[in-house]
């Protein structure tokens, strides 16, 4: 049996918490990145956010506070590669 790679996406989010600007907060303890030690997000790098049940998103770090990074998810470039 092969072996399959789990790590999709960078963060976890909850879709019910994305806001109307498309902003989210993730924890990078409760994502599947969180025992990678390399894993530093800041505000402005580019990362992908995944809730598991679609497509990984594309999005970009607006703020971190320690554990809990906000992102800002591109839903445009998601659509777009739907279509």
């Amino acid at each position: 049996m092969a072996a399959v790679e789990t790590t999709q996406y960078d963060l976890a989010f909850d879709p019910n918490d994305v806001g109307p600007d498309s902003v989210v907060e993730c924890w990078i303890s409760q994502g599947p990145r969180a025992g990678d030690s390399a894993f530093d997000p800041q505000p402005g790098d580019q990362v992908t956010a995944g809730d598991d049940e679609g497509a990984p998103l594309p999005a970009r770090v607006i703020r971190r506070e320690a554990n809990r990074v906000w992102v800002q998810l591109d839903l445009t470039r998601a659509v777009r590669a739907v279509v």
